[in-house]
């Protein structure tokens, strides 16, 4: 019989008493603000498949969601307002001015917050929000960038975080293989598909009435696809998906 350790963090978590020539499918799962970033034989796949030949100690080592990795929640308006999502945001005990929130449009790939080389991002403007004073359709992806640093102190992130970036370059999206909703026209409490979402990734899915009032959210972790019941009530919907790290703007109307 051989021996098998597992931690996080560097924090023991459980030892296996296995056969020699066992083969172990192995999943590290971050908790809340939280990413997975390796394991100690150098690995970095989340989940992995292992044969059990010796005596193994494994560490699986995760880090904070800051800088790039923060993803700060986004709300999107008829595809003309952007705006950051300030109170779940300071939920979390981070704080921050409207001079703090840098908006900015990606350019090719968007620009690494830790390292300072290279960027070419254009910035858009700074405050809680953005808007172009024209639907934001065809005109490109964008993120807002918060300067955390004046948060007080056992908070996770001390800097510079991004938000969620969202999608409004239809060349980009289908490169990605944004999610889509079908139909998009539907009567009351039928049956929705959202499909092409990131399987390994948490999803989330939040309605809102043409009034921006929240109507509806749920929560999804690793799937690829989801099934919904459109509202009882007939008018026009705004469904804000994040998965993958990255928010995308859907819409459909419900008819009685």
């Amino acid at each position: 019989m051989l021996y098998i350790l597992f931690h996080a963090l560097a924090v023991p978590l459980m030892a296996l008493e296995v056969p020699c020539g066992t083969w172990l499918t192995l999943r590290a799962t971050a908790m809340e603000d939280w990413h997975f970033e390796r394991w100690s034989d150098g690995n970095t796949d989340s989940v992995r498949v292992i044969e059990i030949t010796s005596d193994t100690t494994l560490y699986a080592f995760f880090a904070a969601n800051c800088e790039e990795y923060a993803n700060l929640p986004v709300v999107a308006l008829y595809d003309w307002l952007l705006m950051l999502d300030v109170r779940a945001i300071q939920a979390k005990g981070y704080w921050f001015a409207e001079k703090d929130v840098g908006w900015y449009r990606v350019r090719g790939t968007p620009d690494p917050l830790t390292d300072n080389t290279g960027k070419d991002d254009e910035f858009i403007c700074r405050g809680y929000y953005l808007t172009l004073d024209k639907h934001l359709g065809g005109t490109g992806d964008y993120y807002a960038v918060v300067d955390v640093s004046s948060s007080p102190s056992g908070v996770l992130c001390t800097g510079l975080m991004r938000s969620l970036i969202v999608h409004y370059s239809s060349a980009s999206s289908a490169a990605r293989r944004t999610p889509v909703l079908e139909p998009t026209v539907v009567r009351t409490n039928a049956q929705q598909r959202l499909l092409y979402l990131d399987d390994q990734s948490p999803t989330t899915v939040v309605i809102y009435d043409m009034s921006g009032r929240r109507v509806y959210s749920t929560e999804a972790d690793r799937v690829d696809k989801l099934s919904l019941s459109a509202v009882n009530t007939a008018g026009c919907y705004q469904m804000v998906v994040t998965t993958g790290g990255e928010q995308y703007v859907l819409r459909y109307i419900v008819v009685q």
